[in-house]
């Protein structure tokens, strides 16, 4: 009766609560990842708008979150 449905329901927190540690280990592996990449800097070839332009598409395609940094117009206009 009741003793078995507690302990269904303990079972079930349980697993859960397992579920969510391993997401947040995983949360914290991408998050080291990200600011590892993060920190290094940015090193350009060439220095031209076109450029500037491929490197800003290919974070933003990353799913960056592109308004932590914002590049003032006059570093584009070089």
């Amino acid at each position: 009766g009741r003793f078995w449905h507690k302990m269904a329901k303990l079972k079930e927190t349980l697993v859960m609560v397992e579920q969510l540690d391993k997401n947040m280990s995983n949360l914290r592996s991408w998050l080291s990842r990200v600011e590892a990449e993060l920190s290094r800097p940015i090193t350009y070839s060439v220095c031209h708008q076109r450029e500037i332009q491929r490197r800003l598409a290919e974070q933003q395609g990353r799913g960056d979150v592109d308004s932590l940094v914002q590049i003032p117009q006059r570093v584009l206009l070089l």
